[in-house]
């Protein structure tokens, strides 16, 4: 998947324009690169079409975005005024004491995910895992329900661009693109 198909996140679906941007300027994208494919026997696809200019906003349009902005920044003035009721009722002292709380939470739960992961990454290393997670090593003679599998010489199947496997007589046998034994 290529980023002309990813879509935006969060805020940028609700709010589809940068406030940053100024108007009549083209937005910062990614430069469009063909994307390519190892070992390649394909053709790389071109970029995508380039986008086209949106037509501009109805006064109705103009309007939602300008009452959108207008609520957002009144819920951040109530914001500011409860902090401001906050600072007034409370000491230095009890806000000192929260802040000191918040710090040891954080501190606490950063070393306890340090201790946790080195713990699993040596867990890793010794390959002791429990039973949950063994390793089976992959044997190409027959699948994993016990059929036997017919393959090809590994340079042709790593680099046919079409490969099918087909039952026959019991055997699955991998096949390319061209009809031939893979």
């Amino acid at each position: 998947m290529d980023d002309s198909q990813l879509e935006p996140r969060g805020l940028a679906r609700l709010f589809p324009f940068s406030w940053l941007a100024v108007a009549g300027t083209q937005p910062r994208t990614r430069r469009n690169r063909p994307i390519s494919f190892t070992p390649s026997r394909v053709e790389p696809i071109g970029p995508p079409p380039a986008p086209q200019h949106q037509e501009r906003p109805t006064a109705a349009g103009r309007f939602t975005r300008l009452a959108v902005w207008l609520v957002i920044a009144v819920g951040w003035m109530i914001f500011a005024a409860w902090w401001v009721v906050v600072l007034q009722r409370e000491s230095v002292q009890a806000l000192g004491f929260a802040f000191g709380v918040l710090v040891t939470i954080v501190v606490s739960c950063a070393f306890a995910m340090t201790l946790w992961t080195r713990h699993n990454m040596r867990i890793a290393r010794n390959g002791r895992r429990g039973n949950s997670s063994l390793f089976i090593a992959m044997h190409w003679k027959c699948d994993v329900l016990g059929r036997p599998v017919e393959m090809p010489a590994r340079p042709v199947l790593t680099t046919a661009s079409d490969v099918r496997v087909v039952m026959r007589d019991g055997v699955k046998v991998y096949v390319t693109g061209s009809g031939r034994k893979a």
